[in-house]
């Protein structure tokens, strides 16, 4: 007879290793986006804000026990009574992230840039630029008056600066200029957009998912990846090419077939439905 806690701990390691799938990828977009401490108070907010809502469907009308949020989270009371207070303050939502508190370099971008908005000449290129090179040149004081730089080297912060290209550097004078008026986690001017609609797939796909795990079967979405384990490298370009026209073919058949079902005019109570589309590579 099967021992019913090896299903137990099948079920379990299946969730373990997809829930890591998931956020390795999404974490490794986001190193050098957003800090390890942010994104840790907003997947805490997020959790306790859910965990809430899942159980107001059981205190209908009822103040929910703190202790039931306890055990859902895993949650010290006290951290969840000051999350609790400060869900109410923001209306529901995350509060914002200013561009300052994202990274330890975009805290840098932002305090020097503030530096050459008091002046009284802002447009003036010296001013922009900085000597670096020793414990107390410009650059090392404005970093150690910014930020915590215990783990962090001046060598790494510039590296970074330079690669998001927020600095330009003169090596033989010893000399950093600032490019812009503030720091952005992006390398190119389309990346917000492609990002925004990437992660509007995510969040769409995780909808379905979440939906199907409950549905009966003949009510489930249709969710499906069709893919091979066998592509030689020598033909991934055209294979790419290949799917992407078979995508594009199927997009406009797609919209055409939407357009159909749409009201004629907009009304509070109309919902969004729809299809996406997506080419993936797995190379990890």
């Amino acid at each position: 007879m099967p021992d019913p806690r090896d299903a137990q701990l099948q079920e379990v390691t299946i969730l373990t290793r997809a829930v890591e799938n998931v956020f390795r990828k999404l974490i490794r977009f986001l190193v050098g986006r957003i800090s390890l401490v942010k994104l840790q108070e907003m997947i805490s907010y997020i959790y306790v804000q859910e965990s809430e809502n899942l159980l107001r469907e059981e205190f209908s009308g009822k103040n929910i026990p703190l202790t039931k949020l306890a055990l859902l989270t895993g949650l010290d009371t006290r951290a969840i009574t000051s999350m609790r207070e400060t869900i109410e303050e923001s209306s529901g939502e995350f509060q914002q992230i200013l561009l300052k508190d994202l990274t330890p370099e975009s805290a840098i971008v932002e305090a020097w840039a503030a530096k050459i908005k008091k002046t009284s000449d802002p447009e003036n290129d010296e001013l922009r630029t900085l000597k670096f090179g020793g414990e107390e040149e410009e650059f090392e004081k404005l970093v150690r008056s910014t930020i915590t730089t215990r783990g962090l080297t001046i060598q790494s912060l510039i590296q970074t600066l330079l690669a998001t290209n927020s600095i330009s550097i003169d090596k033989k004078r010893k000399k950093l200029k600032l490019l812009v008026d503030h720091y952005s986690p992006y390398l190119s001017n389309d990346e917000p957009n492609m990002v925004n609609a990437a992660f509007s797939a995510v969040s769409n796909l995780i909808s379905t998912i979440q939906y199907n795990v409950t549905a009966s079967v003949d009510e489930r979405m249709f969710q499906r990846q069709v893919w091979t384990f066998r592509l030689p490298p020598a033909k991934l370009l055209a294979f790419r090419k290949s799917m992407r026209d078979l995508l594009k073919g199927m997009e406009q058949e797609s919209k055409d077939q939407v357009e159909g079902w749409e009201a004629e005019s907009f009304d509070a109570d109309l919902l969004s439905a729809g299809i996406g589309f997506y080419y993936f590579e797995d190379r990890v």
